[in-house]
């Protein structure tokens, strides 16, 4: 379907832009109101994330009596229908009721990472048998992104157990400090060496603009044909990306002692035992 009227009206995006004037939730409701039934489908599946990370936060403090944090919008489900989940399953996608189901007798006992990991490859699966090019790409690359950044992390604080990821031998193997990565590793990810080079410098900030920036490149190397669904998916990550940093710059202060609290300087003992 062709949106050019839709991305016609839409303000021009860019990763440095100044976003006080952006209504985001009037931007995403104008996205969500203009696109054809199949299309609001797919749509979605951008935004369950956010409704994943709203869950979570939901189950955590439930058992594990972690505080409650700001709900994450955009959001498919409300605030009420998560925080009463088990009285809502039949609006939720599949994926959510099958992690839910599947880990029910195991939730009081599952750390935060457990719950995360589950839920995340629940979703990823669903997600693949959409069979819809964009979103196959997009979050397969999405999930390679995390993994890589998982590897790098693991070899650089003990705190850490071995993650669950894609090609987790090959990764672990080749990336934390004082690791090399091999010809093979840089010649399929692109963005290594600027990836590699801002996680040693142990500047949070620095890192997470860095792996927005990564995803924004490939957004716009991936970009299909004007006006086409492609593209309107491809602005709403574009949005969130920006959506989030809004956040983080309003509470900055608060955000850099949070990681500062839970951030050890010292390099893990365990690259030095690979």
């Amino acid at each position: 379907m062709n949106y050019y009227y839709l991305i016609s009206s839409l303000p021009e995006l860019s990763p440095q832009m100044d976003t006080s004037k952006l209504d985001f939730t009037e931007l995403f409701d104008s996205i969500n109101r203009n696109l054809s039934k199949q299309d609001i489908h797919l749509f979605k599946y951008l935004i369950y994330p956010n409704d994943l990370y709203n869950l979570l936060n939901v189950l955590s403090e439930k058992h594990q009596n972690m505080s409650a944090v700001d709900f994450k919008t955009p959001s498919v489900f409300e605030a009420e229908e998560v925080e009463s989940f088990k009285k809502n399953k039949a609006n939720f996608s599949d994926f959510i009721n099958d992690f839910l189901s599947q880990n029910e007798d195991r939730l009081s006992v599952m750390s935060r990472r457990e719950m995360e990991d589950a839920m995340q490859e629940r979703f990823y699966e669903e997600v693949f048998e959409l069979n819809n090019a964009f979103l196959t790409r997009y979050y397969k690359f999405n999930r390679t992104l995390k993994s890589i950044i998982a590897a790098y992390n693991f070899n650089t604080y003990d705190f850490l157990s071995t993650p669950k990821i894609q090609d987790v031998d090959r990764l672990i193997l080749q990336l934390g400090p004082g690791k090399s990565p091999s010809a093979s590793l840089l010649k399929d990810y692109e963005f290594l060496e600027k990836l590699i080079a801002v996680l040693s410098e142990d500047q949070p900030e620095q890192s997470e603009r860095l792996i927005d920036q990564v995803i924004w490149d490939f957004l716009d190397y991936r970009s299909a044909e004007p006006f086409s669904s492609e593209c309107v998916f491809a602005y709403t990550i574009k949005l969130q990306l920006l959506k989030r940093w809004q956040k983080i710059e309003q509470d900055s202060k608060s955000y850099k002692e949070l990681l500062s609290n839970i951030i050890n300087k010292n390099t893990s003992e365990k690259t030095l035992m690979l």
